[in-house]
């Protein structure tokens, strides 16, 4: 609005134009660093999600306020992320939100990893690191799971020696997962999915320039040791599932749950890879395998229990420990 707009509307209405530049209503209430507790008396809440609502209402506080007084300009954490929280419909992964956390700590006079120490995702690696510098997206998730959590924090001088440590120790150092992985990597037995080369294309395994076999993952070592192709009649079933799960509709009287995106479908298929081929391989040889006929091999055995029960432990006594994800 003009100057001269304004002081006409002002001289209507009988208002200065000082005025007319007050925001109505009351004011936001001032950030206090550390508030008082409404209540010293409290229980302990064993779920992450209600320990922070407890936290937040036990301070008379509302989860905009508690944003508000915990970001500053450069931060990058919505609002809306917290709301979630208390919702328990998602919880802390990335380095931002874990930092996050520990400012909630705190700011409520928490011992420090309070909140953390209540996540359910205790067996995943801190994402969004970074300053990891030039690195591949495998080497990143590889070496997220030996980085502190305020690694971005830290000097430069600090995040080189931890670099330089995890490359020394973890990647060429001796140790049993890496004699696991010089062992698997001799054992082919994963089914390849070739028709579904042009549905779902794959990206090449990421691995770090100059590194042996032995630097790959367990999923990676798996899929590189890959013996046979798929029987045309389960690769047919298979490309049909993922052309059913990632079709932007269904096919008339059809009904799912959920949607693939073109990284879940590529996952999905190397899963179905392992699984098929974990049934078909001998059960004498070093697989160990359950020794299904290719021919036998479709989708309708993963209606029976016993075949996932026996894959399951499969898994478990292959690595040597159990996976949530088979």
């Amino acid at each position: 609005m003009s100057p001269k707009i304004r002081r006409k509307v002002a001289s209507a209405i009988r208002l200065s134009p000082k005025t007319l530049n007050k925001k109505r209503g009351p004011k936001p209430k001032a950030v206090v660093e550390f508030p008082e507790p409404i209540t010293h008396l409290w229980a302990d809440r064993a779920a992450f999600h209600e320990a922070l609502a407890f936290h937040i209402e036990r301070h008379g506080e509302t989860v905009w306020y508690l944003h508000k007084a915990i970001t500053g300009p450069k931060d990058r954490l919505d609002r809306k992320t917290i709301v979630h929280w208390v919702a328990g419909t998602k919880v802390p992964r990335s380095v931002t939100s874990l930092a996050a956390l520990a400012r909630i700590e705190i700011r409520y006079r928490l011992p420090a990893g309070y909140f953390a120490a209540k996540l359910s995702h205790t067996g995943r690696a801190a994402s969004g690191h970074r300053k990891l510098g030039d690195m591949t997206s495998a080497e990143r998730r590889r070496f997220a799971w030996h980085l502190p959590d305020d690694f971005d924090r830290r000097p430069l001088r600090e995040r080189r020696e931890i670099l330089d440590w995890v490359r020394r120790v973890i990647v060429s150092g001796a140790t049993d997962f890496r004699r696991y992985q010089a062992m698997a990597i001799r054992q082919r037995y994963t089914l390849r999915f070739p028709d579904l080369a042009g549905l779902i294309p794959r990206a090449p395994i990421d691995r770090q320039e100059g590194a042996g076999e032995d630097y790959l993952t367990d999923v990676e070592i798996d899929l590189a040791s890959t013996a046979h192709d798929a029987p045309h009649v389960l690769a047919e079933e298979v490309a049909h599932l993922v052309q059913f799960k990632t079709a932007t509709l269904t096919e008339i009287g059809y009904r799912r749950n959920g949607i693939w995106n073109e990284q879940t479908a590529r996952q999905k298929i190397d899963h179905l890879g392992l699984l098929f081929g974990a049934l078909a391989a001998s059960p004498k040889g070093p697989v160990a395998g359950r020794g299904v006929p290719l021919g036998k091999l479709t989708m309708a055995l993963l209606i029976c229990p016993a075949v996932w029960d026996w894959y399951v432990l499969w898994r478990e006594r292959r690595r040597g420990f159990y996976t949530s994800w088979c």
